[in-house]
Protein backbone atom coordinates (compact mmCIF):
# COMPACT_ATOMS: atom_id res chain seq x y z
CA UNK A 1 0.00 0.00 0.00
CA UNK A 2 1.30 3.41 -0.90
CA UNK A 3 0.59 6.63 0.86
CA UNK A 4 -0.23 9.77 -1.13
CA UNK A 5 1.92 12.56 0.16
CA UNK A 6 0.83 16.09 -0.71
CA UNK A 7 3.35 17.92 -2.82
CA UNK A 8 5.02 20.71 -0.92
CA UNK A 9 3.81 24.15 -1.75
CA UNK A 10 5.94 26.04 -4.21
CA UNK A 11 8.49 27.77 -1.96
CA UNK A 12 8.94 30.46 -4.58
CA UNK A 13 5.26 31.40 -4.54
CA UNK A 14 5.57 33.09 -1.17
CA UNK A 15 8.70 34.90 -2.32
CA UNK A 16 6.99 36.16 -5.47
CA UNK A 17 3.99 37.33 -3.48
CA UNK A 18 6.25 39.13 -1.01
CA UNK A 19 8.18 40.77 -3.84
CA UNK A 20 4.91 41.84 -5.47
CA UNK A 21 3.68 43.43 -2.25
CA UNK A 22 7.04 45.12 -1.76
CA UNK A 23 6.89 46.60 -5.26
CA UNK A 24 3.19 47.39 -5.51
CA UNK A 25 2.00 47.32 -1.91
CA UNK A 26 1.94 51.12 -1.83
CA UNK A 27 -0.70 51.22 -4.56
CA UNK A 28 -2.66 48.38 -2.94
CA UNK A 29 -2.59 50.23 0.39
CA UNK A 30 -3.71 53.44 -1.33
CA UNK A 31 -6.64 51.64 -2.98
CA UNK A 32 -7.67 49.95 0.28
CA UNK A 33 -7.45 53.27 2.13
CA UNK A 34 -9.64 55.03 -0.43
CA UNK A 35 -12.25 52.25 -0.32
CA UNK A 36 -12.22 52.14 3.48
CA UNK A 37 -12.58 55.90 3.89
CA UNK A 38 -15.32 56.03 1.25
CA UNK A 39 -17.29 53.57 3.37
CA UNK A 40 -16.43 55.29 6.67
CA UNK A 41 -17.37 58.81 5.55
CA UNK A 42 -19.87 59.93 2.89
CA UNK A 43 -17.93 63.17 2.50
CA UNK A 44 -14.62 61.59 1.46
CA UNK A 45 -15.23 60.94 -2.25
CA UNK A 46 -16.70 64.35 -2.98
CA UNK A 47 -15.02 66.58 -5.53
CA UNK A 48 -14.57 69.41 -3.05
CA UNK A 49 -12.93 67.16 -0.46
CA UNK A 50 -10.54 65.62 -2.99
CA UNK A 51 -9.53 69.08 -4.19
CA UNK A 52 -8.92 70.05 -0.57
CA UNK A 53 -6.70 66.98 -0.19
CA UNK A 54 -4.75 68.06 -3.27
CA UNK A 55 -4.28 71.56 -1.89
CA UNK A 56 -3.27 70.18 1.52
CA UNK A 57 -0.57 67.87 0.13
CA UNK A 58 0.95 70.44 -2.22
CA UNK A 59 3.55 71.77 0.25
CA UNK A 60 4.80 68.33 1.29
CA UNK A 61 4.50 67.10 -2.29
CA UNK A 62 6.64 69.84 -3.81
CA UNK A 63 9.44 69.31 -1.30
CA UNK A 64 9.15 65.51 -1.56
CA UNK A 65 9.77 65.67 -5.31
CA UNK A 66 13.03 67.55 -4.70
CA UNK A 67 13.97 65.25 -1.80
CA UNK A 68 13.49 62.26 -4.10
CA UNK A 69 16.08 63.65 -6.51
CA UNK A 70 18.47 64.33 -3.64
CA UNK A 71 18.06 60.85 -2.14
CA UNK A 72 18.48 59.16 -5.52
CA UNK A 73 21.80 61.01 -5.69
CA UNK A 74 22.69 59.68 -2.23
CA UNK A 75 22.06 62.91 -0.31
CA UNK A 76 19.58 64.04 2.34
CA UNK A 77 18.52 67.62 3.08
CA UNK A 78 17.08 68.31 6.53
CA UNK A 79 17.08 72.10 6.11
CA UNK A 80 13.86 72.14 4.07
CA UNK A 81 11.48 72.75 6.99
CA UNK A 82 13.63 75.60 8.28
CA UNK A 83 13.84 77.11 4.80
CA UNK A 84 10.04 77.11 4.64
CA UNK A 85 9.98 79.12 7.88
CA UNK A 86 12.70 81.53 6.74
CA UNK A 87 10.98 82.06 3.38
CA UNK A 88 7.73 82.88 5.15
CA UNK A 89 9.20 85.50 7.48
CA UNK A 90 11.40 87.14 4.82
CA UNK A 91 8.43 87.40 2.45
CA UNK A 92 6.10 88.77 5.13
CA UNK A 93 8.77 91.16 6.49
CA UNK A 94 9.53 92.64 3.08
CA UNK A 95 5.85 93.11 2.20
CA UNK A 96 4.66 94.45 5.56
CA UNK A 97 7.68 96.24 7.04
CA UNK A 98 9.61 97.27 3.93
CA UNK A 99 6.72 98.01 1.59
CA UNK A 100 8.04 95.75 -1.16
CA UNK A 101 5.84 94.13 -3.79
CA UNK A 102 4.90 90.46 -3.59
CA UNK A 103 7.13 89.70 -6.58
CA UNK A 104 10.21 91.36 -5.06
CA UNK A 105 9.61 89.66 -1.71
CA UNK A 106 9.25 86.28 -3.40
CA UNK A 107 12.44 86.73 -5.44
CA UNK A 108 14.49 87.80 -2.40
CA UNK A 109 13.16 84.84 -0.42
CA UNK A 110 14.08 82.47 -3.23
CA UNK A 111 17.59 83.92 -3.45
CA UNK A 112 18.02 83.51 0.32
CA UNK A 113 16.92 79.87 0.08
CA UNK A 114 19.30 79.18 -2.81
CA UNK A 115 22.12 80.76 -0.79
CA UNK A 116 21.43 78.21 1.94
CA UNK A 117 21.63 75.50 -0.72
CA UNK A 118 25.03 76.84 -1.77
CA UNK A 119 26.28 76.75 1.83
CA UNK A 120 25.00 73.20 2.21
CA UNK A 121 26.85 72.18 -0.93
CA UNK A 122 30.08 73.68 0.38
CA UNK A 123 29.73 71.88 3.72
CA UNK A 124 29.02 68.53 2.09
CA UNK A 125 31.30 68.66 -0.96
CA UNK A 126 34.20 70.92 0.02
CA UNK A 127 34.37 70.33 3.77
CA UNK A 128 33.32 66.70 3.50
CA UNK A 129 30.60 66.62 6.17
CA UNK A 130 27.91 63.96 5.85
CA UNK A 131 24.76 65.53 4.38
CA UNK A 132 22.59 64.43 7.32
CA UNK A 133 24.86 66.07 9.89
CA UNK A 134 25.51 69.16 7.77
CA UNK A 135 21.86 69.86 7.02
CA UNK A 136 20.69 69.05 10.54
CA UNK A 137 23.10 71.63 11.99
CA UNK A 138 22.44 74.19 9.25
CA UNK A 139 18.69 73.71 9.67
CA UNK A 140 18.93 74.72 13.32
CA UNK A 141 20.83 77.87 12.35
CA UNK A 142 18.33 78.74 9.62
CA UNK A 143 15.43 78.26 12.02
CA UNK A 144 17.10 80.63 14.47
CA UNK A 145 17.63 83.15 11.66
CA UNK A 146 13.92 82.98 10.84
CA UNK A 147 13.05 83.96 14.40
CA UNK A 148 15.59 86.79 14.27
CA UNK A 149 14.08 88.21 11.07
CA UNK A 150 10.57 88.10 12.51
CA UNK A 151 11.75 89.14 16.00
CA UNK A 152 9.93 86.12 17.35
CA UNK A 153 6.56 87.48 16.22
CA UNK A 154 4.00 86.56 13.60
CA UNK A 155 3.93 89.04 10.72
CA UNK A 156 0.45 89.36 9.25
CA UNK A 157 0.05 90.33 5.60
CA UNK A 158 -2.99 92.58 5.19
CA UNK A 159 -2.82 92.70 1.38
CA UNK A 160 -5.30 90.05 0.12
CA UNK A 161 -3.61 89.79 -3.29
CA UNK A 162 -1.23 87.05 -2.17
CA UNK A 163 -3.88 84.83 -0.63
CA UNK A 164 -6.19 85.40 -3.60
CA UNK A 165 -3.45 84.10 -5.87
CA UNK A 166 -2.94 80.83 -4.01
CA UNK A 167 -6.67 80.24 -3.42
CA UNK A 168 -7.57 80.80 -7.07
CA UNK A 169 -8.97 77.76 -8.89
CA UNK A 170 -8.37 77.97 -12.65
CA UNK A 171 -10.38 75.22 -14.34
CA UNK A 172 -11.68 74.41 -10.86
CA UNK A 173 -8.27 73.17 -9.66
CA UNK A 174 -6.35 74.96 -6.85
CA UNK A 175 -3.16 76.77 -7.93
CA UNK A 176 -0.92 74.78 -5.52
CA UNK A 177 -2.07 71.56 -7.21
CA UNK A 178 -1.08 72.99 -10.60
CA UNK A 179 2.33 73.97 -9.20
CA UNK A 180 2.85 70.51 -7.72
CA UNK A 181 1.88 68.87 -11.02
CA UNK A 182 4.43 71.01 -12.87
CA UNK A 183 7.17 70.15 -10.35
CA UNK A 184 6.54 66.40 -10.68
CA UNK A 185 6.42 66.61 -14.45
CA UNK A 186 9.75 68.46 -14.56
CA UNK A 187 11.27 66.03 -12.05
CA UNK A 188 10.17 63.03 -14.11
CA UNK A 189 11.55 64.51 -17.32
CA UNK A 190 14.84 65.34 -15.57
CA UNK A 191 15.33 61.90 -14.03
CA UNK A 192 14.06 59.67 -16.86
CA UNK A 193 14.84 61.47 -20.10
CA UNK A 194 17.98 63.54 -19.57
CA UNK A 195 21.64 62.65 -19.21
CA UNK A 196 21.71 64.73 -16.02
CA UNK A 197 19.10 62.47 -14.46
CA UNK A 198 21.00 59.31 -15.42
CA UNK A 199 24.12 60.82 -13.90
CA UNK A 200 22.26 61.50 -10.64
CA UNK A 201 21.26 57.83 -10.49
CA UNK A 202 24.88 56.87 -11.13
CA UNK A 203 26.21 59.14 -8.38
CA UNK A 204 23.80 57.68 -5.84
CA UNK A 205 24.46 54.12 -6.96
CA UNK A 206 28.25 54.20 -6.88
CA UNK A 207 29.98 57.54 -6.41
CA UNK A 208 33.48 56.16 -7.02
CA UNK A 209 32.47 54.49 -10.28
CA UNK A 210 30.69 57.68 -11.35
CA UNK A 211 33.88 59.68 -10.80
CA UNK A 212 35.91 57.18 -12.83
CA UNK A 213 33.35 57.48 -15.61
CA UNK A 214 33.98 61.23 -15.77
CA UNK A 215 30.67 62.30 -14.21
CA UNK A 216 30.99 65.67 -12.38
CA UNK A 217 29.99 64.23 -9.01
CA UNK A 218 30.74 67.31 -6.89
CA UNK A 219 28.83 69.60 -9.22
CA UNK A 220 25.79 67.31 -9.17
CA UNK A 221 25.82 67.03 -5.38
CA UNK A 222 25.81 70.82 -5.13
CA UNK A 223 22.96 70.94 -7.65
CA UNK A 224 20.64 68.68 -5.64
CA UNK A 225 20.89 71.00 -2.63
CA UNK A 226 19.93 73.93 -4.83
CA UNK A 227 16.94 71.93 -6.03
CA UNK A 228 15.78 71.05 -2.51
CA UNK A 229 16.32 74.61 -1.26
CA UNK A 230 14.48 76.11 -4.22
CA UNK A 231 11.49 73.78 -3.85
CA UNK A 232 11.39 74.42 -0.10
CA UNK A 233 11.26 78.16 -0.81
CA UNK A 234 8.42 77.60 -3.30
CA UNK A 235 6.52 75.60 -0.70
CA UNK A 236 7.20 78.36 1.84
CA UNK A 237 5.72 80.97 -0.47
CA UNK A 238 2.57 78.88 -0.91
CA UNK A 239 2.25 78.44 2.85
CA UNK A 240 2.79 82.17 3.43
CA UNK A 241 0.13 83.06 0.87
CA UNK A 242 -2.30 80.53 2.30
CA UNK A 243 -1.88 81.81 5.88
CA UNK A 244 -1.41 85.49 4.90
CA UNK A 245 1.37 85.64 7.45
CA UNK A 246 4.90 84.59 8.28
CA UNK A 247 6.34 83.19 11.49
CA UNK A 248 9.52 81.31 12.30
CA UNK A 249 7.68 78.13 13.33
CA UNK A 250 6.34 77.46 9.84
CA UNK A 251 7.70 74.22 8.47
CA UNK A 252 8.57 72.74 11.86
CA UNK A 253 8.62 68.95 11.55
CA UNK A 254 7.98 69.11 7.82
CA UNK A 255 11.04 66.94 7.16
CA UNK A 256 9.27 64.09 8.95
CA UNK A 257 6.27 64.19 6.60
CA UNK A 258 8.49 64.52 3.53
CA UNK A 259 10.73 61.60 4.51
CA UNK A 260 7.72 59.43 5.34
CA UNK A 261 6.23 60.01 1.89
CA UNK A 262 9.54 59.47 0.10
CA UNK A 263 10.40 56.29 2.00
CA UNK A 264 6.89 54.93 1.47
CA UNK A 265 7.48 55.54 -2.22
CA UNK A 266 10.44 53.17 -2.13
CA UNK A 267 13.21 55.73 -2.50
CA UNK A 268 15.97 54.29 -0.32
CA UNK A 269 18.36 56.11 1.96
CA UNK A 270 21.25 54.34 0.24
CA UNK A 271 20.67 56.18 -3.06
CA UNK A 272 20.86 55.07 -6.66
CA UNK A 273 17.25 53.95 -7.08
CA UNK A 274 13.70 55.24 -6.93
CA UNK A 275 10.98 56.69 -9.10
CA UNK A 276 9.27 60.07 -8.96
CA UNK A 277 5.73 58.74 -9.42
CA UNK A 278 6.12 56.45 -6.41
CA UNK A 279 6.96 59.45 -4.24
CA UNK A 280 3.79 61.14 -5.50
CA UNK A 281 1.82 58.03 -4.51
CA UNK A 282 3.41 58.20 -1.05
CA UNK A 283 2.46 61.87 -0.74
CA UNK A 284 -1.12 61.14 -1.79
CA UNK A 285 -1.36 58.26 0.68
CA UNK A 286 -0.21 60.48 3.58
CA UNK A 287 -2.60 63.24 2.48
CA UNK A 288 -5.58 60.91 2.20
CA UNK A 289 -4.74 59.31 5.54
CA UNK A 290 -4.61 62.73 7.21
CA UNK A 291 -7.86 63.80 5.59
CA UNK A 292 -9.58 60.55 6.48
CA UNK A 293 -8.52 60.63 10.12
CA UNK A 294 -9.88 64.18 10.33
CA UNK A 295 -13.18 63.20 8.71
CA UNK A 296 -13.73 60.39 11.20
CA UNK A 297 -12.90 62.82 14.05
CA UNK A 298 -9.88 60.97 15.36
CA UNK A 299 -8.21 63.05 18.13
CA UNK A 300 -4.95 64.74 17.14
CA UNK A 301 -2.81 62.79 19.61
CA UNK A 302 -4.06 59.48 18.17
CA UNK A 303 -3.26 60.77 14.70
CA UNK A 304 0.32 61.35 15.83
CA UNK A 305 0.53 57.70 16.87
CA UNK A 306 -0.70 56.63 13.44
CA UNK A 307 1.87 58.86 11.68
CA UNK A 308 4.63 57.44 13.86
CA UNK A 309 3.63 53.89 12.95
CA UNK A 310 3.53 54.78 9.26
CA UNK A 311 7.01 56.32 9.47
CA UNK A 312 8.43 53.25 11.21
CA UNK A 313 6.80 51.04 8.57
CA UNK A 314 8.40 53.16 5.83
CA UNK A 315 11.85 52.78 7.41
CA UNK A 316 11.38 49.02 7.82
CA UNK A 317 10.32 48.69 4.18
CA UNK A 318 13.43 50.61 3.10
CA UNK A 319 15.63 48.22 5.11
CA UNK A 320 13.93 45.19 3.53
CA UNK A 321 14.38 46.62 0.03
CA UNK A 322 18.09 47.23 0.65
CA UNK A 323 18.58 43.65 1.84
CA UNK A 324 16.72 42.35 -1.20
CA UNK A 325 18.90 44.38 -3.57
CA UNK A 326 22.02 43.14 -1.79
CA UNK A 327 21.11 39.49 -2.47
Amino acid sequence: MTLDVAAPANPRLGTRLFDFLLDYGLYVALLVLVIGLSIASPFFLTVNNLLNVGQAIAIVGIIAAAMTIAMIAGQLDLTVGSIVGLTAVITAHLIVNEGQSILVAAIVSLIAALAIGVVTGVLVVNVGINSIIATLALGLAVRGLAFVVAEGQQITIADPAMSELVYARPLGIPVPVFVMAIIYTLAAVLMYWTKLGWHLYAVGGNESAARRAGIPVDRLKRLVFLITSGCAALAGLILTARASSGIGTYGTGLEFNVLTAVLLGGIGLAGGSGRIERTLAGVVLIGILTNGLTLINMPFYYQQIVYGIVFVAAVVLDAIRRKRRAR
